[in-house]
């Protein structure tokens, strides 16, 4: 498996456009919902501070971190969990 070189948003559509963040929320409520999870536990805003924190801990650079999570200041830092 490569790692590709650009930045971009990780779910989207065949035809190109990229999945909303509502759009997102909706479905993994259905998901969880279907697979017996529940959607007060996990919300979609985790995946920010997973991806945050997977990012971090592969040595990405601060420049990085913002364009993937689309953060223009330093707030990127707050969804960093290293235990």
């Amino acid at each position: 498996m490569a790692r590709g070189t650009q930045v971009a948003p990780l779910f989207a559509y065949a035809d190109g456009f990229f999945m909303l963040r509502r759009e997102f929320d909706v479905l993994l409520k259905r998901l969880l919902v279907f697979s017996g999870f529940s959607a007060k536990v996990f919300k979609a805003h985790s995946f920010r501070i997973g991806a945050a924190t997977l990012a971090a801990l592969r040595g990405e650079s601060d420049a990085q971190l913002r364009a993937a999570g689309r953060w223009a200041s330093d707030a990127f830092r707050k969804y960093i969990r290293i235990a």
